[in-house]
């Protein structure tokens, strides 16, 4: 799965954020990645985190669905998550978190179409070997993240069981070890960056990411008025690498828009494709929603809080 906002979908970003907020937090993220390519990829996560400060605890459940591709390759993800967070002077501190869960991987066979059905003049019924309806299989990640109250820099490993996910007998497809780095930096431009009118901050952030010979990378800011989030992110690797000759790594322009309004947070971005697929896929639409569940003055001052955007 792949999320423009993937800091407001921060248990799949890094098992270390877990209770990263001030209270118990809810979190959806929905996306629709290139709408106009016919049964492309749609993506639907659910998270909630929870931080315990007598414990330095963070505790936390990952939920998440993606349907990709004419035969519905469906991919479910059900991950608790835990995070333990050291203090290493009054400004920084240091988190590591781990994710094991299930991941359960299924596909529609009747919508697929196998060459000996066109053999047969489009026999409905195929013999070559059918895949699996469905297949579990034991999966972990983990993560790291250090930060202080205006600088963060953290990494996470999907994957790291490397399970079978082949969906035909005795099929040897191992999932790749996903791997992600991700920092920034928060200037406050205007007042303390607590909740209100007079807030105002820029924050600049990027976020590299790989799974075997693939990976991308996303580098972009947010400026903040108020309650009021506005970002522009770029996605590429141009001159560093390109797949085949005439392919600049080029990816997708991505404008972010949020709102802020104290426990509650909502987010939509539209990622502009600026590679060779950009006149056939549309784009890509997401929108996050997130609820804290206490205000944040409720918690004590001395509680560090990451300082992450929430888009």
């Amino acid at each position: 799965m792949h999320f423009t906002q993937f800091y407001a979908s921060s248990l799949y970003l890094n098992p270390a954020l877990a209770g990263a907020g001030v209270c118990s937090r809810v979190t959806l993220a929905y996306r629709n990645q290139w709408p106009t390519v016919a049964k492309a990829y749609t993506s639907y996560l659910a998270s909630y985190d929870h931080y315990l400060p007598q414990n330095n605890l963070g505790i936390g459940l990952l939920l998440a669905n993606d349907v990709a591709g004419s035969g519905s390759l469906k991919t479910t993800i059900i991950s608790p998550t835990i995070a333990y967070e050291v203090s290493l002077s009054r400004f920084w501190a240091l988190r590591f978190g781990v994710q094991p869960g299930v991941i359960i991987k299924s596909i529609n066979k009747n919508n697929l179409l196998f060459g000996d059905q066109i053999y047969r003049g489009g026999s409905s019924v195929p013999t070559v070997e059918e895949p699996f309806q469905s297949k579990t299989v034991f999966d972990i990640g983990s993560g790291t993240m250090l930060y202080s109250s205006d600088l963060w820099i953290g990494a996470s490993f999907k994957h790291l069981t490397r399970p079978i996910e082949s969906l035909v007998v005795d099929g040897e497809s191992r999932m790749p070890i996903y791997y992600n780095v991700h920092g920034g930096y928060k200037h406050n431009i205007k007042g303390s960056g607590a909740p209100g009118k007079d807030k105002q901050q820029i924050t600049a952030a990027f976020n590299y990411r790989g799974q075997q010979d693939f990976d991308q990378f996303d580098i972009g800011f947010y400026f903040t008025q108020s309650v009021i989030n506005m970002g522009m992110w770029y996605r590429g690797l141009p001159g560093v690498k390109s797949y085949k000759s005439g392919y600049s790594n080029d990816d997708a322009l991505a404008f972010i828009i949020g709102v802020e309004a104290n426990r509650f947070n909502f987010g939509y971005s539209y990622d502009i494709t600026i590679s060779k697929l950009a006149k056939y896929s549309g784009g890509a639409h997401e929108i996050t929603t997130s609820f804290q569940m206490c205000a944040a003055k409720t918690k004590k001052k001395k509680l560090k809080l990451i300082s992450c955007p929430k888009f």
